[in-house]
This record gives structure tokens, sequence and C-alpha cells, in this order.
């Protein structure tokens, strides 16, 4: 074996052994979560980091920007133009069907609330999602909120 293919099995190997001890991050949102919130992480779980773990956590405590989720200091924020969601699928890059199908609704549900009264999907879909989420702070399995978000997306194509 020359010289540049034990240079390639080095690399092969660092690249495995850095996948075995590979852990995904420990997303944090403020308590209680929001539904842009949960929308952010479940975009992060099913795109982006499938090993992520998901906490809140009181409002006074504060949180590495890096991992922060819809607080001052995230680069997924909700703002006066976009959803938290919105941002976060815009800095990972993450467009499709589903996305889309989500998008209207969490603009009405974060954006808009008062018209959500006018929109019977937007109105059923947060009276079904709300019940799902973790009401104390903490690590927080969401699984049962994404998979309702994975069964819309499902049922609504």
């Amino acid at each position: 074996m020359g010289g540049a293919g034990i240079m390639k099995f080095i690399l092969t190997l660092l690249v495995l052994v850095n996948l075995l001890y590979a852990e995904g991050g420990h997303y944090k949102a403020y308590a209680p979560w929001e539904t842009d919130s949960v929308f952010v992480a479940w975009l992060i779980k099913r795109y982006v980091d499938k090993e992520a773990v998901f906490s809140s956590v009181p409002k006074s405590e504060k949180i590495e920007k890096k991992y922060a989720i819809n607080t001052a200091n995230s680069r997924m924020r909700r703002s006066a133009r976009f959803t938290a969601f919105e941002e976060a699928a815009r800095i990972y890059k993450i467009n499709n069907r589903c996305v889309e199908k989500l998008r209207p609704i969490i603009r009405i549900l974060e954006m808009t609330p008062w018209r959500k009264e006018g929109n019977i999907r937007a109105l059923r879909f947060e009276q079904a999602i709300v019940p799902l989420f973790p009401s104390k702070t903490g690590e927080h399995s969401l699984e049962k909120v994404f998979a309702y978000i994975d069964n819309y997306c499902k049922d609504s194509e």
C-alpha cells in the first residue's frame, strides 16, 4: 500500500470513528413549548440532526446560540416577517411538499393568531397538537408531536 493508500485508509478510519461517537446536538427552547418552536425541532430531527435531543428550560436560563430554538439569540427565531420555522427551513435549505403544507398553518398560528378562527384547518391543527406538548421543563421526547406532524403531511398529500 503506497502513501496515498495509507492516507485514504487513515481518513476513512477517522470518519468512521467520528460517526461512531457522533452525538446529536442538545437543542433548547424556552418553556412552555410553542408551536413554532416544536416545528423547528421537528425540522431539525427529520432533516438535519437525527440524533438531536430537545429540552425546554426556564426563560432565566441562558441557551448556547448554536442550539437555541426561537430565542432572542437564536438564528432560528420569529421576526416581524418570518416564523422561526421559516427561518430554520431557510437556514437549512429545506423546501419540500411537507414544509410548504406546514408554512401557512404556522404563519396563522404564530404571526396572525386572530385569523385562526377563520381558518378551520389551522384551528383544528392547533387544537390537536398543543395537548401533545410537554408541560414541564427538562429533556423531552417530542416523538408524539413529531408523529402528528408527519401524519399531517402524509394525510395532506
